[in-house]
């Protein structure tokens, strides 16, 4: 029995022994493969005699160094992994019947991002039997800047069929510096009133100032959400030229719409609302009321005890 436990003991020492040779060895494989793509896009001769360089370990070494690229080096690293044929495998596991694989491949082809990479994910977007392949796909285009304008999205995601989730939202978000034009036209289609809410909420995200008359327009809507997403959208836009329609909700029957106009207020630092703020703090609503003391804070015209007092006073009420 000792002896069976000794070869057991050096068999095991055996094995640890090989396994670290093995890493060591991948180690400096993996380097080598490394400082030659790197080499050839600076335009230098390769080196190494690509021993053991097999398929896998090239595609995990251009994944890492092209982490590390920026603008043109970057572009030539993907067009030399193509050119070795890199690519391709990645594309051949998008075609895969099972739908991980395809997931997994579409964040793969996310990361190298060339040319041939968005022209696949277009492809799964607009063809795959899957909706969840669908939405990575639109994801992995929108981290690439090369999503569709936001009608196509819209269309081929099914998105106005249900409720608008917070994927759809964000997708819209992604899409507004690109497209705010193309946004502002689905204002004109008959959209119901929560999505035209998001649609307007969206626009706040395009950082293009000319959208401010549309969100003033949205601010006198019948519907409470759309004049929520006006306050919204203006305090994401952070532009002081819908300072009035601002203003102007602060006094709006909705408790939502008076909400987010505090915050507009309190974003868009226009002090001369603070008197119209102060008297918010004697609203009905205590979120509008909390709300109203911390955007007197934030424009410096109040102290933490009056949201204290305010809090109270509520506390009693309720009581």
């Amino acid at each position: 029995m000792a002896i069976a436990v000794v070869a057991i003991f050096l068999l095991l020492v055996l094995r640890r022994y090989i396994a670290e040779r093995r890493i060591a060895a991948n180690k400096k494989i993996d380097a080598a493969i490394t400082r030659s793509y790197l080499r050839r896009v600076a335009g230098h001769r390769p080196e190494g005699d690509e021993k053991g360089w097999t398929f896998r370990r090239r595609l995990a070494a251009v994944s890492q160094v092209q982490a590390l690229l920026r603008g043109g080096e970057r572009d030539r690293l993907m067009q030399i992994a193509e050119l070795d044929g890199l690519l391709s495998a990645t594309v051949r596991r998008s075609h895969s019947w099972r739908r991980s694989e395809r997931v997994s491949a579409i964040r793969m082809l996310q990361r190298f991002g060339s040319e041939s990479c968005i022209a696949r994910l277009r492809e799964m977007l607009a063809r795959d039997r899957s909706q969840r392949v669908k939405v990575e796909a639109a994801f992995a285009l929108a981290a690439a800047h090369a999503l569709p304008p936001p009608r196509e999205t819209m269309r081929i995601l099914r998105m106005t069929a249900r409720a608008p989730s917070k994927l759809d939202v964000a997708l819209l978000r992604a899409s507004a510096p690109d497209y705010p034009d193309q946004l502002a036209l689905l204002l004109e289609d008959d959209l119901s009133p929560v999505w035209r809410a998001q649609v307007i909420d969206s626009l706040g995200w395009s950082g293009n100032v000319s959208v401010i008359a549309l969100l003033e327009k949205a601010a006198c809507h019948d519907h409470a959400e759309v004049r929520s997403a006006a306050m919204r959208a203006s305090a994401k836009l952070g532009h002081p030229g819908g300072r009035d329609f601002v203003r102007s909700a602060l006094h709006d029957p909705d408790a939502t719409v008076r909400t987010q106009a505090v915050n507009a207020c309190s974003a868009l630092g226009l002090k001369e609302a603070v008197d119209d703020i102060r008297n918010l703090l004697e609203d009905p609503e205590l979120w509008v009321r909390l709300r109203a003391e911390q955007a007197l804070e934030t424009l410096g015209f109040a102290s933490g005890q009056a949201a204290l007092n305010a809090y109270g006073s509520s506390s009693r009420s309720y009581a």
